[in-house]
């Protein structure tokens, strides 16, 4: 096998120190532009390529950050994988990705896997954490810049980017009631994730308002298209069912558009359907699904631009980046006739 060139081997070849081709990989000045011409000839002579790795350690920077996210598998998670690694590549960064499989005993061991095989990131962001899953204080003893998306968990003291899921709720169900709906269903994910317990207050509160909220019932599940399927069936077979359903997500709200297929509910002249996240495949559901943009490819971008700017020591006060949703009006509402 053919030996690699070394730093070394482009020094001897251009007549200079390891040191100055050291300086001139790093950018580092007072190395002359015919010093400089030298060694592009011995680097190109030899096909030298610089170890990026070292060359980031060497400058305190590897232009690597880390994306955690709760698994590969989600639709949500997908989208920020790519708006995330999109805007990083902007900035010439990489991105390095770590599943913890939604499996909250991987949650807590991933500080310590990071810790001794990652220290090298610059830097790392948490996509879609659960309060009793990762250990904050555990990830400050490895990173020192941190910033959360899509969910955070409230009283940390750690940078975040989410969407306002309390107006979220509101929008959802204030569109509803506006509809002329009055006996109105939400299917939440589960009320131990910060932003699905603000989505349920903006919704009850908005039904509270409108003298509602004795009509509507709340029913708490997963997170997967079944668990929407189970929820749905749970919820329109009781007696006073609903005219509409405000789904958590989406992603729960195709399980409930499954479920009015199977039991042959017409959405939406029988039943109105809402879901929350505007996913990619959102518009292209069965019927196209009226729902809350929760602005994932912005949630996205504005973690990267966070984090950067922490990297870059350009901040130094807390972010806590709460973007406003919107409404997007499909074919899966219809007003409530009398």
């Amino acid at each position: 096998m053919k030996k690699r060139p070394t730093i070394q081997d482009v020094a001897n070849l251009a007549g200079v120190s390891k040191a100055t081709v050291s300086k001139y990989l790093n950018n580092i000045p007072y190395v002359s532009p015919n010093t400089q011409k030298k060694i592009e000839n011995a680097i190109e002579t030899l096909q030298f390529q610089p170890n990026s790795l070292a060359r980031g350690l060497a400058n305190k920077s590897t232009k690597l950050i880390g994306l955690v996210v709760s698994n590969y598998e989600s639709m949500i998670n997908m989208e920020l994988i790519k708006s995330v690694e999109t805007e990083a590549a902007k900035h010439h960064y990489s991105v390095v990705l770590f599943s913890t499989n939604d499996d909250i005993s991987n949650e807590r061991e991933l500080p310590d896997v990071l810790m001794n095989k990652f220290q090298h990131l610059d830097g790392i962001i948490l996509a879609n954490v659960r309060e009793e899953g990762i250990e904050l204080s555990q990830f400050n003893k490895t990173f020192k810049h941190i910033v959360l998306l899509h969910r955070h968990i409230p009283n940390s003291q750690v940078d975040y980017v989410v969407i306002d899921g309390y107006i979220g709720g509101r929008l959802a169900a204030e569109y509803l009631v506006g509809l002329g709906h009055q006996r109105i269903a939400m299917i939440t994910g589960p009320k131990n994730i910060y932003q699905f317990q603000q989505r349920v207050k903006g919704f009850k509160d908005v039904l509270k308002e409108h003298g509602l909220l004795g009509y509507c019932n709340i029913l708490e599940s997963g997170q997967s298209v079944e668990e929407g399927y189970e929820a749905a069936e749970k919820i329109v077979f009781k007696s006073h069912s609903p005219t509409a359903i405000f789904a958590g997500t989406d992603v729960l709200a195709l399980g409930v558009l499954d479920a009015a297929r199977q039991y042959g509910w017409k959405v939406p002249e029988d039943l109105s359907v809402i879901g929350f996240d505007n996913i990619y495949f959102s518009r292209f559901a069965r019927i196209p699904l009226t729902t809350i943009d929760a602005r994932i490819k912005d949630l996205g971008e504005q973690a990267v631009r966070t984090l950067l700017e922490r990297i870059q020591g350009k901040s130094s006060e807390m972010k806590k980046i709460e973007l406003r949703p919107t409404l997007v009006v499909r074919e899966s509402c219809k007003r409530k006739e009398e």
